[in-house]
């Protein structure tokens, strides 16, 4: 059997599994079950054993499925989940978003969703305040206590203070910035579209990404694809000036944390896509109309910046160790050092496998496993048996590369192209737990393949006191 086909026999497995799972964690044996109820604060307050989780991401929230499936018929013990936001934020299909291809309702799931037929609770609130000395969380809807507490709130990207790069980097975080990536596009065309100054139309047609690890090479693809194959079909007179995309990396190779099999493949697709790669350059400086490198200076009127991740600020100022960026250090269990009721899962902790030493990846994958362990883990500690140091053991990698190219690992086999391509679309769509999530998708990607992708902005701002004042005036006066 040829690589290829075992690449995609294997990830069909991946894929399909994955998709098993989800289903059955999310959907699965409501009709057997007792009906979800609310749970008084008396209540929460009552049990015996109070299992705090604070972010229901995909660490928080594999915490509380497996939390379900271990202690959900204990009248004694309650599961509270604590978070801002209302829905599950599927990062990774953030980019079909942001190449016009995807509406930001697709790629997120509300959280009550996954509360149907289980036991656990959910409060809507932000975290103002972790005391580990009183075994409390201060959130804006009251103090909850807690007997085990599991730190699931995720990162927020890692912006130095360098010359200019905090008021002038644009960021990728959200399906709002999806949405200020196209926005932000379209405007530089439309500036390049207006200048008369050859020089000034390069400097907009320039687009720099800083950070070469997965998600600086993600977006280097995609904006590339977006110009190539939406916007540029608007814009015809620009096709000639040829959009210029940088992607600058600190390390001496791209996405890093990948073997130097797929890191030598995502350069040389990024390259044969168009995409100029800068490694081993560091950023040192932005200004209005350029980029400023330890290789020199780039004329760009436009920086996204991916170049790292660090812990929220509650993360950071709990009175524990932590690592340069913010995250909690933990043991090979996944616990505070001297707090063994206090876990930290995902972006927030610092792990590594406890058998062979390897850090754990900042991925959704790695989030969901390290929420599983800790599942398991508390469940044994209530019924009086110590962890086994966690492992991690990766499924694969996947990367979208731009227009229908990608990379990826998968139990060992490596492939690129159309194939992984697919794959990266069949995983993800599997994998996001909510069948009107997977239509609308599908059917999103399906007609951006036949009609064309979306390219109107979409301004997400309130109305501003010039459209209040415009409706105050004659109509004789607006009609001009």
């Amino acid at each position: 059997m040829s690589n290829w086909w075992r690449g995609m026999v294997a990830g069909a497995l991946v894929s399909g599994g994955v998709a098993a799972f989800v289903r059955r964690r999310v959907t699965a044996g409501t009709s057997a079950r007792t009906r979800h109820r609310s749970e008084t604060l008396f209540a929460y307050h009552a049990a015996r054993h109070k299992i705090l989780i604070l972010g229901a991401g995909f660490g928080g929230m594999a915490a509380a499925l497996r939390l379900d499936e271990q202690l959900g018929n204990r009248g004694d013990t309650s599961v509270l989940v604590v978070d801002r936001d209302s829905a599950l934020l599927f990062t990774p299909l953030l980019w079909t978003v942001a190449d016009g291809r995807a509406d930001p309702n697709d790629v997120v799931v509300p959280i009550r969703a996954f509360q149907r037929g289980r036991s656990f609770h959910l409060l809507h609130a932000n975290v103002e305040g972790i005391d580990l000395d009183r075994r409390e969380v201060r959130t804006s809807a009251g103090i909850r206590a807690y007997d085990y507490l599991v730190v699931a709130l995720g990162s927020v990207t890692a912006v130095p203070s360098l010359p200019g790069l905090r008021e002038r980097a644009l960021r990728f975080h959200t399906p709002a910035d999806a949405i200020e990536l196209r926005n932000h596009l379209i405007d530089a065309l439309e500036n390049a579209h207006h200048t008369v100054d050859a020089r000034e139309r390069r400097e907009w047609l320039t687009f720099v990404v800083g950070g070469g690890g997965d998600t600086g090479v993600e977006l280097a693809a995609t904006i590339r694809d977006y110009l190539q194959v939406g916007l540029l079909a608007e814009y015809p007179w620009l096709v000639d000036e040829r959009p210029r995309v940088v992607v600058v990396g600190r390390a001496q190779r791209l996405v890093p944390m990948s073997s130097p099999t797929t890191s030598s493949a995502v350069e040389r697709i990024l390259r044969d896509e168009g995409v100029e790669v800068w490694t081993d350059v560091a950023i040192e400086g932005v200004t209005e109309r350029a980029i400023q490198t330890s290789r020199g200076t780039i004329p760009a009127r436009t920086l996204f910046w991916a170049a790292g991740i660090t812990a929220p600020p509650v993360v950071r100022d709990l009175p524990v160790e932590h690592a340069r960026n913010g995250a909690v250090l933990v043991d090979e269990t996944l616990r505070v050092p001297e707090r063994p009721e206090v876990f930290v899962v995902g972006d927030s902790a610092w792990a590594f496998d406890g058998v062979s030493g390897e850090p754990a990846p900042p991925t959704a994958q790695a989030a969901g496993h390290m929420g599983e362990y800790v599942a398991e883990a508390i469940a044994g500690l209530i019924a009086g048996q110590q962890p086994t140091p966690f492992r991690f053991v990766t499924r694969g990698r996947l990367a979208l590369l731009g227009h229908r190219t990608g990379v990826a690992e998968v139990f060992g086999h490596a492939f690129q192209g159309l194939p992984a391509w697919l794959l990266w679309h069949g995983y993800y769509l599997s994998a996001i737990p909510a069948w009107r999530n997977r239509i609308r998708l599908l059917t999103s990607w399906l007609l951006a393949g036949l009609t064309g992708r979306v390219t109107a902005q979409l301004r997400l701002g309130s109305s501003t006191g010039a459209e209040e004042i415009s409706e105050a005036r004659e109509p004789s006066q607006v009609a001009s």
